[in-house]
């Protein structure tokens, strides 16, 4: 009773919290379903049927037909192919849809204009939820009458296919794996002409059947439910728990979204995670390189590896991972699979999910629960990495914490990509150096933090040669932190014995660039190195113009391999909104940095930047190609902190804001966020 008088009073306390939070749930679910009924992923569809004529001679009163045989139940919708003349103007007919039951009474009918028509030729008729659809005939029908009771010689008219020449595209069978006589013997058994006032027409309208699957809808309530509870039981955790530290609110969130999205995201629909695969798999067998013979490359593995992925990748769904679920792993039947881009990166990025795909294999030849393994383990070495880099930073904790929430880097975390290591790493060795630099005057520099700093470094410049330039931040540990006298010596040690093997990594990397870019490379160098000045142009141009897409991809507004889920507009705009107000409002970086500390920040991000352009003009830009192509958001994210703490110790901005309640709500509303996120993956799998 008391605990029940305690809610009872929060809520009438904080009713405004109540109200936001409930209010911001049910609208991003109501947005994430009225997504899914523009997707039509609630469908399971017939042939699609192109059609290259439509019916000519067409006068008031002319009526067609077509039966439409359902082999499926909750038969609910037609979309039908008209020639709606676009171009020409006047007085066009109207024209009446139906359709009727096999025992001839009329489910719906209704009256459309060319305006339905105009700018998209397919018109979607939808009727009432035939249930027990399956082994019936329907009769779908469409007659033409005058606009507005005038009488018209215009008519937009239905398209269709002539018999000897139909040509069909299944939207749920790959023709690949199909015999192609049996696919046409089962199509022309549910293949009738159609009828013009009565007529017989060799061929069949341009339609499509839609059977509606609730399954499909069930899977998607149940998501958004568990979606939806999490976010508010947390939200209200959150706002109830005192003194709560941003590690544990780092904690207490993000490992259960990074569960989601391992859920939501098939394998390999990851970016590049087919190939991070293989380099994942081949690294857990103890090869660190990829196999080299002539001029073929890629390492023995297991045939079955592979065949979790499909020719077609985009059209991986949650109907294709129930069926890997039971592949197993058949060691004998092996072949040769290369890694392609993944090859180039070094073995240190693959050590977390090539440990948890040999402790996976160890307890299951199932070639996909392996591959999980593989994703788990990468997401808690990203997670522990990220909460001891919170917990290690002496200011700006609020940044790393909204950095995390960030759509594209959960999916780096909860995938078996390198992009996990190379941004938990980088948040880490960050907070590590500024732990150093800004530890109490007592904490003194000795040899164990010196080779720890050893090890980060080399971690470091071991994950993309682009990030190599982060070993610049020693350089703003003062020199009284140092046990000896002699801190430039130290430092250049560090950094020799980090950039040394990076270099003897980009040697081994070339190997395999070399491959893939048949000698654009060495042509692109020797292009900067002859003309810089054209080469700097061509970074300013392509900054220009793609820096908005940057920002966009930057903070999620794209995922998965080929950005087939699209977040759109609130959630990357909501992040970076975050990010801007935590940089001006956070009182704990003003006035942290001296100013040969702001220069070696700011060479640092500079340097990284720039890398970044020249390493994709050197690896994925044509000769002669007018901007520089393959720049992704995500490959800034790393040097975030930096940019954030630079900016922010700069402005003067004072705020009332505890330390505390800012956190709280950055994670709030990351969390409700991601109720969209997740709901978009499961979209674009259903």
């Amino acid at each position: 009773m008391n605990f029940i008088q305690n809610c009872t009073s929060k809520i009438k306390k904080d009713w405004k919290f109540f109200i936001i939070l409930l209010m911001s749930i049910v609208a991003i679910i109501a947005m994430a379903f009225y997504a899914l009924g523009v997707s039509n992923k609630l469908y399971n569809t017939s042939e699609k049927i192109k059609a290259d004529k439509y019916v000519e001679n067409i006068k008031v009163g002319t009526i067609v037909e077509q039966k439409v045989f359902c082999n499926q139940n909750n038969f609910t919708r037609v979309d039908i192919d008209f020639e709606p003349f676009k171009d020409e103007y006047g007085n066009f007919c109207n024209v009446i849809i139906g359709i009727k039951d096999e025992n001839g009474n009329v489910i719906k009918e209704e009256s459309i204009s060319r305006n339905y028509v105009r700018e998209n030729s397919t018109y979607e008729f939808n009727f009432k939820k035939q249930k027990n659809s399956q082994g019936k005939e329907y009769t779908l029908y469409i007659k033409y009458e005058p606009q507005n009771g005038e009488e018209t010689d215009k008519f937009f008219a239905v398209k269709y296919k002539a018999a000897e020449e139909t040509d069909l595209e299944s939207n749920d069978l790959n023709a690949n794996d199909i015999d192609n006589a049996e696919l046409e013997a089962d199509n022309a058994e549910n293949i009738t002409n159609f009828t013009i006032d009565g007529q017989e027409v060799n061929g069949t309208l341009a339609i499509q059947q839609y059977y509606f699957n609730n399954n499909k809808l069930m899977f998607f309530i149940f998501a958004a439910v568990i979606l939806a509870v999490y976010a508010i039981i947390i939200s209200i955790y959150l706002r109830y728990k005192k003194n709560i530290k941003v590690e544990k609110i780092f904690l207490v969130t993000i490992p259960v979204i990074c569960l989601f999205y391992i859920i939501a995201m098939p394998t390999i629909k990851n970016h590049d995670e087919l190939y991070h695969w293989y380099r994942s798999y081949e690294v857990s067998i103890g090869r660190f390189m990829e196999g080299i013979d002539g001029d073929n490359l890629g390492t023995v593995m297991p045939q079955s590896v592979a065949n979790i992925a499909t020719d077609d990748w985009t059209s991986i769904t949650y109907g294709k991972v129930k069926e890997d679920l039971g592949m197993t792993l058949d060691k004998e039947n092996t072949s040769q699979l290369y890694s392609e881009t993944s090859a180039v990166y070094s073995f240190v990025q693959y050590i977390p999910q090539a440990i948890g795909i040999f402790i996976t294999r160890l307890f299951t030849d199932k070639v996909l629960l392996i591959a999980y393994g593989g994703r788990i383990m990468n997401a808690v070495f990203s997670i522990a990495l990220i909460y001891f880099a919170i917990k290690k930073i002496p200011f700006g904790k609020k940044i790393l914490l909204a950095l995390s929430f960030i759509p594209i880097a959960i999916e780096g975390f909860s995938s078996l990509s390198p992009d996990a290591m190379t941004i938990s790493m980088a948040f880490f060795y960050i907070a590590y150096i500024l732990s150093l630099a800004f530890a109490k005057k007592d904490h003194i520099i000795d040899g164990k933090k010196i080779v720890i700093l050893t090890v980060l470094s080399v971690i470091m410049a071991m994950c993309k040669i682009v990030y190599l330039p982060l070993i610049l931040l020693l350089f703003i540990i003062p020199k009284e932190k140092f046990k000896s006298e002699k801190k430039i010596k130290d430092i250049i040690i560090v950094c020799a014995f980090a950039i040394i093997l990076n270099l003897l990594w980009l040697m081994v990397a070339g190997i395999y660039l070399s491959h893939f870019r048949e000698g654009d490379s060495t042509i692109q160098v020797i292009s900067i190195l002859m003309h810089p000045v054209k080469y700097l142009q061509d970074c300013l141009y392509t900054l220009n113009l793609n820096g908005q897409k940057y920002i966009y991809s930057m903070f999620g507004g794209e995922l998965g391999w080929g950005e087939l889920v699209q977040l759109y507009s609130i959630v990357p705009y909501c992040l970076a909104l975050i990010f801007v107000w935590i940089t001006i409002t956070d009182q704990t970086i003003k006035n942290k940095f001296k100013l040969y500390q702001k220069v070696w920040i700011g060479l640092t991000v500079l340097a990284i930047i720039g890398l970044i352009f020249t390493s994709l003009y050197v690896q994925w830009t044509t000769v002669g190609s007018d901007s520089i192509a393959g720049i992704q958001g995500r490959y800034f994210i790393p040097i975030l902190p930096l940019i954030a703490l630079l900016i922010g110790s700069q402005l003067k901005i004072k705020t009332e804001y505890s330390e505390e309640n800012p956190c709280k709500t950055i994670a709030s509303i990351g969390v409700v966020l991601q109720i969209w996120a997740v709901l978009a993956i499961v979209i674009c799998h259903l």
